[in-house]
C-alpha cells in the first residue's frame, strides 16, 4: 500500500549532458547566431529525454554540439582576425 512519503527512484544510469551551459556560454562569448542554434537544439534533446525519446535526443545532442561547437570556432577565427586587424592598424 502506497504511502505519501513514498517516491520515485531515479534510475542508477547515467544521461548524457545536454551541451546547454556550453550552448548559452558559446552564445555570450563567441558567435551568437550559431550559439541560439545549439541552444534550441539542447532545449530539444532535454524535452526528448523527458519523454524517454532516447533515438531522438542523440539526434538533437549531436546537432546541439556541431552548432555548439562551431560557435566557439567562429568566435574563436573571428577573434584572431579582430587581433590581425588592430596589429596592422595605425592608430597613431
Amino acid at each position: 500500500m502506497p504511502s505519501e512519503y513514498d517516491y520515485v527512484r531515479e534510475p542508477s544510469g547515467s544521461t548524457p549532458g545536454t551541451w546547454l551551459g556550453l550552448s548559452i556560454a558559446s552564445t555570450v562569448c563567441c558567435c551568437t547566431p550559431f550559439g541560439i542554434v545549439g541552444i534550441v537544439f539542447s532545449a530539444l534533446a532535454m524535452g526528448a529525454r523527458d519523454r524517454n525519446e532516447m533515438a531522438e535526443m542523440e539526434r538533437h545532442l549531436s546537432r546541439a554540439r556541431g552548432w555548439t561547437i562551431a560557435a566557439i570556432v567562429c568566435g574563436i577565427i573571428g577573434g584572431i582576425i579582430v587581433l590581425a586587424l588592430r596589429g596592422t592598424s595605425d592608430f597613431n
